[in-house]
Parts: structure tokens; sequence; C-alpha cells
């Protein structure tokens, strides 16, 4: 019987967390991280709080068998799935979930992920196959990993559709190692249906100062962040709404995302009362939050829907979500998750 001292298993769980927010694989309360204690318990983040303010009191002790769990603290709603890994890999004993940006994008495809090149297979495998969909934190999605990974044995990463990874390794540094590779893979297989340099030509000039004010007045917005990432620049310039295509965008910037023109200004203003974000054709877009740091999330995921609306537009077998699935996330996102009702 295998054991590890609760509390330095917690430290580790920590320690992840900053790590994968310093090399930009998570954000915020994005994903989640767990580590294997014995044969029947790990420790795991909790629900809905951010990386770098997490504590070791709120790192969450979980029973595999029925995902009880000790304390006051709410684990992570993908506790389960985490539960179903150590049960079916015995020798598994760390668990990463991100969202990662570039693996993101192309788990719209619901393909899987080939390796090849020999240095990336020694870390990830042969393959990193992709579920069936489900919505976060639903037996349907539980269902889904459980089934992928009983098919998939030998492999350590798996592709969650519109959604993220799954890391599974014998410990942190292993797991976290597999993330930052996997990136990398997908980052080059997004460039390789994308293109090496998609916002080329000459990027437009900024909103000015005076109309940045005058929308962000008109919206109400708290912080209003201006954005003119690669991909979300590009996506402007098609001057069409953006769909669904990932859960988080659905969740925290809104579901179709307009676009309008720059002459528009009342249109910009009242998407921005109802969503967190809207594109100025040709112009990039801009970014809501009642913190600079929400404004800063919305920007970093819709970059990240650009990137997938891009690839899917390209990858055969892309599709987005369905709409009701995406108005329920953002319902449940607007009004339950970001208020804290799931850590109750």
């Amino acid at each position: 019987m295998m054991t590890v001292d609760v509390d330095k298993a917690k430290r580790e769980v920590i320690r992840a967390g900053k790590q994968l927010v310093k090399k930009g694989l998570a954000a915020r309360t994005w994903g989640n991280i767990s580590m294997r204690i014995s044969d029947t318990q790990f420790v795991i983040t909790p629900s809905g709080l951010p990386y770098d303010t997490l504590t070791e009191d709120k790192i969450v002790t979980v029973n595999m068998s029925d995902v009880s769990y000790e304390g006051h603290v709410r684990p992570s709603s993908e506790a389960g799935i985490h539960a179903d890994v150590y049960r079916l890999r015995p020798l598994a004993g760390a668990v990463i979930h991100t969202h990662q940006k570039a693996a993101s994008a192309i788990s719209v495809c619901q393909e899987g992920l080939f390796t090849k090149l020999e240095k990336e297979r020694a870390v990830l495998g042969d393959v990193a196959p992709c579920t069936a969909y489900g919505m976060p934190g639903t037996k349907r999605l539980r269902r889904a990993v459980e089934k992928t990974l009983s098919e998939y044995p030998e492999s350590k990463v798996f592709l969650l559709p519109k959604h993220g990874a799954l890391l599974v390794d014998s410990d942190l540094e292993s797991a976290f190692l597999a993330a930052e590779t996997f990136e990398v893979a997908s980052e080059r297989e997004y460039r390789r249906m994308v293109g090496k340099n998609v916002s080329s030509g000459k990027r437009p000039p900024e909103l000015t100062k005076a109309l940045y004010i005058k929308i962000r007045r008109g919206c109400g917005a708290k912080h209003l962040i201006y954005s003119r990432e690669e991909a979300t620049l590009l996506f402007s310039k098609k001057g069409v709404k953006l769909s669904p295509w990932l859960d988080d965008l659905s969740q925290i910037a809104g579901v179709n995302i307009g676009c309008y023109s720059i002459s528009d200004v009342k249109s910009i203003i009242k998407e921005l009362r109802h969503k967190n974000a809207v594109f100025v054709k040709g112009y990039g877009a801009l970014c809501t939050g009642d913190t600079k740091t929400d404004a800063l999330a919305v920007k970093m995921i819709l970059e990240k829907g650009c990137m997938a609306a891009l690839y899917g537009e390209k990858a055969a077998g892309s599709r987005t979500l369905k709409s009701i699935d995406a108005r329920i996330q953002r319902f449940v996102y607007r009004y339950h998750y970001s208020t804290g009702a799931y850590n109750k």
C-alpha cells in the first residue's frame, strides 16, 4: 500500500498550480490539479479559487470510491474524473487538467493528436486521444473520459473537446512536463492548419481615447480592456459573430459575440451590456470585467476562442458547441459559479 504525507502533497499541488500560471498554462481558477496520497485517497485543488491564493487548508482530501471529501471546502467539480483516473491507473500519481490555449483550440475538431517527434513521444506517448463531449462537471463528461482512459491504456495525455487537456503521469513534475510538451505540439498543429503569421498585413490604428471612454461609460463597465492579440485581430477583420467554440468562452465572455463597425458605437455599447466582449471590425475587441483581472481573463479566453474558430474553419470535423449547451453554461457561470455558489 502506497502512502504520501498529506501536507507535503498539498504543498506540491499548490506549487504545481503556481507553475502552471507562470507558464501560461492556467489562469485564475481554470483547470484542476491532484496528487494521489494513498490507494484510496487523493488531494485536489478546490472549486472556484485562484491558484495564487491557495493555502494548504484549501486543498481538499477526496475519497476515490465515492468522491466524498473531508472538510468544508468543496473540491474541483471534476474531482470525479480524477478519481476515475486513479482507479483505472494504479500507477498514476498525479493528474493535471488545463485549459491551455493551443490544446484547447485544436480540441474543436474532436480528433486525437498523434505525436510526431521522438523526444515528444518519450513524454507524451504516441497519441493524445480525444474524448466524447460533455459539459464541464457533468456525469456525461466523466463517463466519456472513463471510456477513453480504458480504450487507450498507454496514453498519458487526453483532449477534452471544446475544453482543454487532461494529463496523467507518475508524479506532478512529469505531468507538468507533459502539459508543457503538449502545448508545444498543439501550437505546431495549430500553425500547420492556420498559418505561421496569421496577422500579416498593416495593423489598423487603435481606437481613440475619446471613443474608448464613450464606450466604457455607455456600457457601464467597471473595467474595459482593448484587445489586439494576433488571433483576435484577425478574426475581427471577418466582420462576423464569434460562435461558441469553447466552454469557457461561452461561460466567461458570452455566446455568439458580435462584431460591429467602429462607427456603430450604439451597437457596441448594447453588446457589452449583455456580454463581456465585442469585436470592432478590423480593430480587435473590447473586453469587460468587474475587476482588471476579470477583464484580462476575458481577453485571454477571447484570444483562445478566436484561435479555436480559425482552426475549426479549416480542420475537418470541427463543430461549435450546441447553442443550448453554450447558453446553459453562460447562465450557470454568471449566476452560480462566479458568485461563489459552488464553493458553499
